[in-house]
């Protein structure tokens, strides 16, 4: 899978632009390095290197997003800012305010900044048109959001909401774990995720059968199900959070080898293709074992 992750969204309007409008939308927030002061740069990249940035396969556009921050170590910044005041008391014989080390705070962070090594993230995700779907390879909410509101602004507008469904997926998930009784095709993996919402203690199951007492222990003394691992099909393992973002998504019977001589291009797409089917195939049966999917 090219995606490990994701952040799934419905779109709530059809996406019109085609591939040629949407690469000129794109370019004009493309991917610039942090300068100067600049702290932090969000933008788009080439998916695949030294290609278009918005790259479509069967309908859907695959499309990567880059983030680089300036990190300045915070023991820099506070022997920075301790020489500044420092030298401030010295010069004028007074104790400083604490508003005039905000200030010196601040410069110390502008004189720094340029001389700090940015740290940089890639961000994949992709638009599927005739289903509607954003995903976004991330289980960060923040880094989501970030992607979201890049992509709106690039667009002009998208209206998404993540997906509704009938039934609280903690709910579910702890009958699950509970009964051990699934829908068809659903079977238990190997982590779960409880959580006890009284006193707020919390206990992770990690490559154990969840079938034993031991999760049901948990269950017995008021736990809840916030974080379910499922595999379907006997094929698709997936961790699936309350929220129902996916995570550790993987291919059981998958098959990463490749002939030296194939176009790499060629790869991508192929993998591309592959998992796009997968998750539209898996995304439905998942919202349907939930209560269904309100398109309200």
């Amino acid at each position: 899978m090219i995606f490990k992750n994701a952040h799934v969204y419905r779109l709530t309007q059809p996406l019109t632009l085609d591939s040629s409008e949407c690469e000129a939308a794109f370019a004009a927030k493309a991917f610039a390095p942090c300068s100067g002061i600049r702290p932090s740069s969000f933008g788009w990249i080439p998916p695949i290197p030294e290609n278009s940035l918005v790259h479509e396969v069967a309908g859907c556009l695959l499309i990567c997003a880059k983030r680089e921050d300036k990190v300045v170590p915070s023991s820099a910044l506070a022997d920075t800012l301790e020489e500044k005041i420092t030298r401030l008391e010295s010069l004028e014989a007074r104790p400083i305010r604490a508003k005039e080390k905000q200030r010196l705070k601040e410069d110390a962070l502008a004189e720094l900044l340029p001389r700090a090594l940015p740290k940089s993230k890639q961000i994949m995700g992709y638009l599927s048109k005739s289903e509607d779907l954003l995903v976004i390879d991330t289980t960060s909410s923040s880094e989501a959001e970030m992607f979201l509101n890049c992509l709106r602004e690039t667009l002009g507008s998208l209206k998404v909401v993540p997906p509704q469904v009938k039934a609280k997926p903690g709910d579910t998930f702890t009958h699950w774990l509970r009964s051990r009784k699934l829908p068809d095709n659903f079977s238990l993996g190997d982590q779960c995720d409880l959580f006890d919402p009284e006193d707020g203690s919390a206990v992770s199951l990690r490559r154990q059968d969840l079938a034993t007492s031991e999760a049901r222990v948990h269950l017995d003394a008021g736990k809840t199900c916030s974080k379910l691992s499922l595999i379907w099909h006997g094929d698709l393992k997936v961790i699936v959070d309350k929220d129902l973002v996916l995570r550790q998504i993987k291919v059981l019977s998958s098959d990463d080898s490749a002939e030296d001589d194939e176009d790499p291009v060629a790869q991508i797409d192929a993998a591309f293709v592959n998992m796009t089917l997968e998750l539209s195939r898996f995304l439905p049966a998942l919202y349907s074992a939930l209560g269904g999917e309100s398109r309200e």
